[in-house]
């Protein structure tokens, strides 16, 4: 929104809402909040949403076929220029349920980029590798602005999901990374004594899906029982303040356990799964993990009869399917994971933050009919093979999930299974968790705990200082002890009988 020349006393005030595409925000890494601040000023003003025509959706074309990078620093820097019609024109409106371009306010979004009227955008680079969201076919680009004032020079990061035809359909200012800069260094946890464990880096899969992998093992004669991570982008489980998976595996360690963590596909190879006409969930998830278990049982000092998976949130779901292809592994541990097909549980989500919410606009509920219309036409093709042209999910996916529910497939596999839940977990809803031990309680062979406090990452909030934003965070030890424990077969004897059973650690049967 641009003032004209000659605008007099400039009064500003915020209305701050929250909107999300389709499948943004779903489980854990992945899925992100989109953020629009709407500018509200009593000028006189020429408005360049109006100004602008929506891109139509091209349904026809190749998916991907643009440079991502190039593609998500053009937005940017249109905004930077004070071309907000041509930014406007490259949004995907109908994502979140918009009637027009406007309700998109991009010039709010921009004041919250920039903060200082005098802040200059020096620079604009893409900050990590982009992250192909299989789930609902949009990547994830992460961008750093370098921005110079007055007063300082400083970095904000922004992630810009795109469309399969190029279109921009949400934003996510990552203010944490903004306060912590991009030199922060990620200490070790304090319960991983780095000199009774070594690392080597492995490599895993076939070309043209070779990826990077690290194996954590104690020191010492062995032979150790190992667990395969996974539930990440990236194989240290990265984010603002935190590296997870790399605690967790340090913190196994530390307790005779060993472990292999590895670089997701859609992360290493993000724009070119994105671009396979069909991908499934095993080329997704399930493939790797079965390989990873492959190199452990080959790893000198690792007992091969002992090797577990792992899967934390997306890569839980999808952790029966790899213990149905290979039920010669151990034992599954299931995190923070949903229960159902995956389009209820998607749309059990989109409730659940709504619940949560103190202010649902009109364009949230507007935004929650769209994401509601997508879903139930993934499940009409799923159940009856009817799929509209503009479904703009991979069909393929969904159908090859069909009616999984990993309650359901887990029930039958008949090796030992730890189920682990958060009671703050703001992405999985109570009601999965419930369902999770609703259906296993009656299993022997099925170790259950609900963690006080801890959110979906598993990072214990009660414990969080007050100053967390820019403090590190480490995976939690209780979590860690727990399955170091289960492996070991140390778990304790109480029947899981009610929710304080349930808080405590308990077994089915």
């Amino acid at each position: 929104m641009r003032l004209r020349p000659g605008s007099w006393g400039l009064r500003v005030s915020w209305w701050t809402h929250v909107v999300m595409a389709a499948g943004l925000g779903l489980f854990g890494s992945g899925l992100a909040l989109l953020v629009a601040l709407v500018l509200l000023t009593d000028a006189v003003t020429t408005p360049a949403c109006e100004a602008a025509t929506p891109t139509q959706p091209d349904f026809e074309a190749a998916p991907f076929a643009f440079d991502p990078e190039s593609r998500a620093i053009a937005f940017v820097q249109a905004m930077a220029s004070d071309e907000f019609q041509d930014a406007y024109e490259m949004l995907a409106p109908e994502q979140w349920g918009s009637d027009t371009l406007c309700e998109d306010s991009l010039e709010g979004l921009w004041r919250a980029v920039t903060g200082e009227s005098d802040s200059t955008i020096v620079a604009v680079n893409q900050s990590a590798r982009a992250f192909f969201g299989a789930m609902f076919n949009y990547l994830v680009v992460p961008m750093r602005l370098t921005l110079e004032s007055a007063q300082v020079h400083r970095h904000v990061h922004l992630e810009l999901t795109l469309l399969a035809d190029g279109r921009i359909a949400g934003y996510q200012i990552d203010r944490r990374m903004t306060e912590l800069g991009t030199d922060r260094a990620y200490p070790p946890p304090p319960y991983a004594k780095q000199d009774t464990f070594e690392e080597i880096e492995v490599h895993l899969g076939k070309a043209p899906w070779r990826l990077k992998g690290t194996i954590t093992s104690p020191v010492g004669p062995g032979p150790f029982p190992a667990v395969v991570l996974t539930g990440s982008r990236d194989r240290d489980g990265t984010g603002s303040t935190t590296k997870l998976l790399r605690d967790e595996a340090w913190g196994l360690a530390t307790r005779g356990v060993a472990s292999l963590r590895f670089d997701q596909r859609t992360h290493a190879y993000a724009v070119e799964t994105a671009r396979l006409e069909d991908f499934t969930i095993d080329d997704e998830l399930v493939d790797d993990m079965l390989a990873a278990v492959q190199i452990l049982r080959r790893t000198p000092r690792i007992d091969p009869g002992r090797v577990y998976v792992y899967g934390a949130s997306l890569a839980g779901f999808a952790a029966p399917m790899a213990g149905q292809r290979d039920p010669s592994i151990a034992g599954l541990i299931i995190a923070v994971a949903p229960s159902g097909t995956l389009q209820e549980s998607a749309w059990r989500q989109r409730q659940y933050r709504v619940r949560r919410s103190a202010n649902v606009t009109t364009l949230n509920e507007r935004a929650i009919r769209a994401a509601k219309s997508r879903l139930d036409a993934i499940d009409a093709w799923v159940t009856r093979q009817v799929a509209p042209q503009d479904l703009t999910v991979h069909r393929s996916y969904y159908a090859h999930l069909g009616t999984y529910r990993p309650e359901v497939a887990v029930s039958r596999l008949g090796i030992p299974l730890l189920i682990l839940s958060a009671e703050r977990d703001r992405v999985v809803p109570p009601e999965d968790a419930q369902t999770w031990i609703e259906s296993l309680r009656h299993q022997g062979n099925v170790a259950f705990r609900l963690y006080r406090g801890h959110s979906h990452s598993l990072i214990d909030e009660l414990e969080r200082p007050e100053s967390s934003s820019v403090t590190s965070e480490f995976a939690s030890l209780d979590v860690i002890s727990d399955i170091a424990m289960w492996i070991h077969g140390e778990w304790t004897d109480r029947w899981c009988a009610d929710l304080e059973d349930w808080y405590a650690g308990c077994r089915g049967g």
